[in-house]
């Protein structure tokens, strides 16, 4: 069985055709050699995003233990 299925191309056209598997949209993947440099970078951005930095670690340096005393089980 062949299901109805929208093709879009890298141009943005879109083609109606039947596949094999049951989805509403196919995309064709981009060329990035065609692109201009910055939105070839931008593009990788998005795709790979930079990972979080690191944080520092709170201490219990700056916290009063004595406003806490009540919850401590005795």
């Amino acid at each position: 069985r062949l299901y109805p299925v929208l093709l879009v191309k890298t141009d943005g056209s879109a083609v109606r055709l039947r596949y094999k598997e049951p989805k509403r949209i196919l995309m064709l993947p981009m060329d990035s050699s065609t692109l201009p440099e910055a939105e070839r970078k931008a593009r990788l951005r998005r795709q790979f995003p930079s990972r979080p930095k690191a944080g520092t670690e709170e201490t219990f340096e700056g916290i009063d233990l004595g406003t806490y005393r009540r919850f401590w089980k005795k």
